[in-house]
């Protein structure tokens, strides 16, 4: 069965094997496993069972990213996203503009034009045209943003940026515990018969480590019972959706929104996550990345029907591609995590951001070593430095990506004009990609 399952993902071919993809399928859920705090606490605040959510999205997540190991063959793991989450939440259900069940129904009509987007071969198309500098380069402000939540969730700074966090909390101190923990594991090396050896799983370990270092420190709280679930509360939040209130004046904003963030999100993740597992092909693009696309709107639709948000790749995977995982078992391995997160979550409700956050910020340095690999020509280098700047600022990836695209146009059109090189003229696929992603500058 094994070998069967390593054909399967030509595990050899990618330079890897089981035991690899199992630590870093762990790792990745690791680092992704607060969605299964943050989602249900957002969506309590929607008037929505927490309980409920929280089945509903280890169980969405556990099974799309099945879905990612064995139909996308990638090491991408997916949940409900943040942002999107927030604004359901507290935009539209707490500011009073519909209900929980609309919201929900939103997405589901979201993935339904995706997935029509996906077979049309819309999507890909946008891909195709995309600066090739931009889709390298697009790994560098994923990491920006990695390593942004990273010290946002260290408590190192404060939630606004707005200055230096409070190192007298014992959440930071164990945050700068985890940090050193992280980079001693990461770097450390051993030497045997002229070959050197690094530790395996070493953010996977720097997040244990610092989780029980947690306990006495008082930042990590033992569960009252490690096994807990309450199948009879998914009631309560799947099925529900109200498709009738979807279609109104008042939610097209909002459906748009929804549909041009994931659009672009998933194509952004999924373009710096292939970039840093080195599966992209010479022109940037990621062959199959259709299937990914699939499988992220699909994800959507149904999610919406079970009563969660729009479902798509989590940027967290990264840190099991750190981790050395190359194909869809490191998904599979994940996927099996959140099915075990169904009966055990007070167990892996334990792990504090504390813990998660040093390895995120690492992840997120690791992630700009893309940039060795594009054109650092000003008229290449300016738009892909925008694009990394703004997601920098703002922490908005779909916005950063938007500036990057528009001003590699202008540029493009600009030296065309004036060295009167045609070569240089963006492509009228690239202009109307341009059009499309400007419309992020004038929505939420």
């Amino acid at each position: 069965m094994n070998s069967k399952l390593s054909r399967y993902w030509d595990l050899e071919k990618h330079g890897t094997n089981p035991r690899i993809e199992l630590i870093a399928g762990i790792t990745t859920f690791a680092t992704m496993s607060y969605i299964l705090v943050v989602q249900p606490n957002m969506m309590a605040d929607a008037g929505m069972n927490p309980r409920g959510v929280m089945l509903a999205t280890a169980l969405m997540s556990a099974i799309f990213t099945l879905v990612s190991a064995f139909y996308s063959k990638m090491p991408f793991a997916l949940a409900p996203g943040m942002g999107s989450n927030a604004i359901m939440a507290y935009n539209l259900v707490a500011a009073g503009h519909t209900t929980w069940q609309v919201g929900v129904a939103m997405f589901i009509v979201t993935g339904v034009i995706l997935a029509l987007l996906t077979v049309m071969g819309v999507r890909e198309d946008m891909i195709r045209v995309m600066p090739r500098n931009i889709k390298v380069g697009i790994g560098a402000a994923i990491g920006i943003m990695i390593a942004r939540l990273g010290v946002k969730n260290s408590g190192m700074v404060k939630p606004d940026f707005s200055g230096a966090g409070d190192f007298s909390d014992p959440r930071v101190q164990l945050a700068l515990i985890g940090l050193l923990i992280t980079l001693v594991l990461h770097f450390v090396q051993f030497g045997k018969d002229g070959k050197t050896f690094k530790i395996r799983g070493s953010m996977l370990i720097s997040i244990l480590l610092t989780t029980l270092i947690g306990i006495p420190m008082g930042v990590v709280k033992m569960p009252a019972s490690i096994f807990s679930v309450d199948f009879n509360s998914l009631k309560e939040v799947a099925f529900q959706p109200d498709l009738k209130g979807v279609f109104t004046l008042q939610m097209l904003p909002f459906i748009a929104f929804f549909l041009f963030g994931d659009f672009f999100s998933t194509m952004g993740t999924a373009l710096g996550l292939a970039g840093k597992a080195e599966l992209l092909d010479k022109d940037g693009n990621l062959p199959g990345i259709g299937r990914v696309f699939m499988t992220d709107a699909i994800g959507t639709a149904v999610g919406g029907v079970f009563g969660i948000t729009n479902v798509q790749t989590y940027v967290e995977s990264a840190s099991g591609i750190e981790a050395g995982g190359r194909t869809g078992m490191t998904a599979f391995f994940t996927a099996m995590m959140f099915l075990v997160a169904i009966f055990f979550a007070p167990l892996f409700m334990m792990i504090p951001s504390a813990a998660t956050a040093p390895v995120l910020l690492l992840l997120g340095c690791s992630m700009l070593q893309v940039l060795k690999n594009v054109s650092f020509g000003d008229e290449d280098w300016v738009p892909l430095a925008l694009m990394i700047l703004i997601t920098a600022f703002t922490g908005d990836f779909v916005l950063g990506t938007a500036v990057g695209v528009v001003s590699a146009v202008l540029i493009g059109f600009l030296v065309s004009v004036f060295t009167q090189d045609k070569s240089r003229m963006p492509t009228w696929g690239t202009v109307i990609m341009a059009l499309v992603m400007s419309i992020k500058f004038f929505i939420l």
